[in-house]
């Protein structure tokens, strides 16, 4: 067993020389920035796509406040009535033909 991991442990070392002393293919610069152009598009893509659902949760918040301000408000000139059964309503209604 101490002889097939020596083995392994050499041939690892003869891979990554093997890697080192390669080159890197000369690449022409155009391509280079066409590739960066590229990964900027994608990367500004993906924030945008990222920020539209920040946005629904901010006017989600605003809509669920203005409800509960509405309600409130709604809730608060009902408890002012003296009479707020459904028939009461309709006697308010009677005497006041604005809320007609």
């Amino acid at each position: 067993m101490n002889r097939s991991k020596a083995q392994i442990e050499k041939l690892e070392r003869a891979l990554a020389q093997a890697h080192q002393v390669q080159e890197a293919p000369p690449l022409p610069t155009a391509w280079v920035y066409s590739v960066m152009r590229d990964i900027r598009l994608q990367a500004s893509h993906a924030r945008t796509t990222i920020e539209f659902p920040r946005l629904v949760w901010r006017a989600a918040t605003v809509v669920a406040f203005v409800s509960m301000v509405l309600v409130g408000s709604v809730l608060t000139w009902n408890a002012e009535r003296l009479d707020t059964t459904f028939s009461g309503f309709f006697s308010e209604a009677a005497m006041d033909p604005t809320l007609l």
